[in-house]
């Protein structure tokens, strides 16, 4: 018995070592795989572009240059990308040994036409270019610089790629000559030149959601000694309602001398769903002094969105047929088809034979909103001289204003019958002078017939007293 113990036990532990538990392999393949995307980057090296002195696979290599490394980086898609755009963002390696001024480097970059080899040929694609600034004390050697790249596909899934590159410092210190300690010698201060935003003006005096606007930014070197140089400057919008229409979000400036100013220009479209209001942009600037020695600086372009106005008046709700001292009443109703809010909505009726109570107040409208406004209007009859019933046709006025304070106005006209209140069948009498003095001729020969009648009574009852006598 002990024996087949063992040997069933023996059967158990097999069976378990040759059937692992289904449990743990469905945990194995629980994990979702994303699928990736088809859309691939790839460094154009067969072309060379501005600021190349060769293409990649000739040999190109970032040029240096008082005190700043230049790169170029062209790029190129297999596919469509979301809205035309790729982010570039440089990697620039351990922040002790490495010859760069730490910054951030990253740049939002449009799909281009390009010119290369000399404008014999147009490229279409992605180029970043870049400006870094080095360190005084920099370490002659190559260095590399990782470029990553990365954006969305037309499905939204993302495309992240990135590219090795190397900038060679020739005009260092040589790592192999050991430090020598030199007398310190107080230098004469020096003042950092600095460069600011002087003005700027758009293209259009009101810019209205859905349009297009450019904007002119003036930039001034504000030293009177100091001539700035290798200027890159950014502009960064609210991405969200203004898109830019410039193939890039830098611009560079060779120089600015002392004193002097430059103008650089942007276009943007508005997203025609911005909402009414003031957006900041922020300008962005990196550049050199004359001896190499690098700086930045910060500005805002301040820009008024507004939204267009759009309100919709129903006819004026008032009784077509009224009657001299009457008191009816008189309702307006308004609506917001536009995007933004409006302002003191009313109305102004104006007719002759009507005395409104007052204005038809409605109020402030948010968007999409619809409201009423009423008064009471006194009817006192026309002001004719001929006659106070008949037609009158009147004026009613509605007002209102944007955001802005600006105010608009429209009028509707609207006919009315004024009738006599001592028309029994509803219809109002012609007060004409014939009508007047044909009354007047009745009323006349009425008392006329009853005076008579008095002088007979009189002189009847004078008889009989004299008869009596």
């Amino acid at each position: 018995m002990k024996k087949l113990k063992y040997i069933f036990a023996a059967i158990v532990m097999l069976s378990i070592m040759l059937n692992p538990v289904s449990s743990l392999a469905e945990d194995d393949t629980s994990d979702d795989i994303k699928p990736m995307s088809s859309v691939k980057f790839v460094l154009d090296n067969q072309n060379r572009y501005e600021g190349m002195d060769r293409s990649y696979s000739e040999g190109y290599v970032p040029s240096v240059e008082n005190g700043t490394a230049f790169i170029v980086v062209p790029i190129t898609c297999s596919g469509q990308l979301k809205n035309n755009q790729i982010t570039v963002s440089l990697n620039l390696g351990d922040t002790q040994s490495m010859p760069f001024v730490c910054k951030n480097y990253e740049r939002t970059i449009y799909l281009q036409q390009s010119n290369v080899n000399d404008n014999t040929a147009v490229v279409e694609g992605y180029v970043a270019s870049f400006a870094l600034e080095l360190k005084s004390d920099r370490y002659n050697g190559s260095y590399p610089v990782a470029v990553s790249v990365s954006a969305s596909d037309k499905s939204g899934q993302e495309v992240i790629q990135e590219f090795q590159l190397y900038v060679n410092i020739t005009d260092g210190k040589n790592p192999d000559e050991p430090e020598t300690t030199e007398p310190v010698t107080e230098a004469p201060p020096s003042f950092q030149p600095k460069v600011l935003v002087q003005s700027y003006k758009f293209s259009k005096e009101n810019v209205m959601a859905g349009e297009d606007v450019t904007v002119d930014i003036t930039l001034i070197n504000t030293s009177m000694e100091e001539t700035v140089k290798n200027m890159t400057v950014s502009v960064k919008e609210n991405g969200e309602f203004f898109s830019l229409a410039n193939p890039s979000d830098t611009t560079f400036v060779e120089n600015i001398p002392a004193g002097g100013t430059a103008v650089i220009s942007y276009s943007y479209n508005v997203n025609a769903m911005a909402p009414q209001g003031q957006y900041d942009f922020e300008v962005v600037m990196d550049y050199n002094d004359s001896k190499g020695g690098g700086y930045s600086g910060t500005g805002t372009v301040k820009l008024r969105v507004l939204q267009s106005v759009q309100v919709q008046f129903d006819e004026l709700n008032i009784s077509d047929t009224v009657q001299v001292a009457d008191i009816v009443n008189a309702q307006v109703q308004a609506m917001n088809l536009g995007k933004s809010k409006v302002f003191n909505v009313r109305a102004v009726i104006e007719a002759d034979g009507l005395i409104p109570d007052g204005t038809l107040f409605i109020g402030d409208m948010e968007a999409g909103q619809s409201a009423t406004g009423s008064t009471e209007v006194s009817i006192t009859g026309l002001s004719d001289s001929s006659s106070i019933y008949g037609d009158t046709k009147g004026t009613v006025t509605f007002y209102y204003e944007d955001g802005a304070g600006k105010e608009y106005n429209e009028s509707k006209e609207f006919t009315m019958r004024i009738t006599s209140p001592f028309s029994e069948t509803g219809k109002e009498i012609q007060d004409e002078p014939n009508q007047w003095w044909l009354i007047m001729a009745v009323l006349t020969g009425i008392i006329l017939a009853f005076v008579i009648c008095m002088v007979l009574r009189f002189r009847k009852h004078r008889r009989l007293v004299d008869e009596v006598v």
